[in-house]
């Protein structure tokens, strides 16, 4: 097993990825700390955004929002003149018991309207392995947001993600694509569990009785911004 750092793990960071690998703690601490990763990839980000005014879209998973995706929010809102967030609900399972033969077909989703063009994509996963979701959720919104720049983020990617990512699109999608990322690690299991990874299956850590469960789960994140442009008048 060989862990890469990418430039952008700090020695905090380094402690933060330490905790979830640990699978003794509770899914509280857990949480806590996806999200601290969290806004450390929303401060990342906005390194790479020069001009402030530019727009920023959000698509996470469902069992990501209330977390990771939460952080980034937290840190990228307060500095971005326009910034919208998408949630997809994702089935993932394999026709042919393979693992790297996996998709994800979206089986709901949350999509915030943006408002004009977007200039930035932002692709959250909290682990980035066969990629079966960020391909998914990526060609959905692609079909209706023209991004000039694509970001794919995740605390930790197995090392053979970004390429297999690349060639599931064409040459004018994928030059577009950047990679944020705190770990690149080597090694699964043969259940396809990256190691050390993110300490687990990511349903269990956050405290979901699995996929079927997070699938019925309505993020808070989703519910607040909900209410919040319900209330904006027309």
């Amino acid at each position: 097993m060989t862990r890469q750092y990418s430039e952008l793990a700090n020695s905090n960071i380094r402690f933060l990825l330490d905790t979830l690998a640990d699978k003794s703690i509770e899914p509280k601490l857990y949480q806590e700390t996806m999200t601290q990763l969290g806004m450390s990839l929303g401060d990342a980000l906005l390194t790479k955004i020069d001009n402030k005014q530019e727009s920023l879209y959000l698509a996470s998973t469902v069992e990501d929002a209330d977390f990771l995706a939460r952080g980034i929010l937290n840190q990228v809102e307060t500095q971005l003149s326009s910034v919208a967030f998408a949630c997809f609900w994702n089935q993932r399972f394999s026709p042919f018991e393979i693992d790297d033969l996996q998709i994800a077909p979206i089986i709901k989703k949350y999509q915030e309207k943006p408002l004009g063009k977007v200039n930035n994509l932002v692709v959250i996963k909290s682990i980035i392995s066969g990629a079966c979701v960020v391909k998914t959720n990526l060609i959905n919104l692609i079909q209706t947001i023209t991004p000039e720049h694509i970001f794919i983020v995740a605390p930790v990617m197995y090392h053979t993600a970004q390429a297999k990512l690349k060639n599931e699109f064409e040459k004018d999608i994928y030059d577009k694509f950047q990679f944020l990322y705190f770990a690149e690690d080597d090694e699964r299991t043969p259940e396809g569990e990256v190691i050390p990874g993110i300490g687990g299956m990511i349903y269990e850590r956050l405290g979901f009785q699995g996929q079927d469960d997070k699938n019925k789960y309505i993020p808070a994140i989703v519910k607040e911004r909900r209410a919040q442009f319900m209330k904006v008048p027309v």
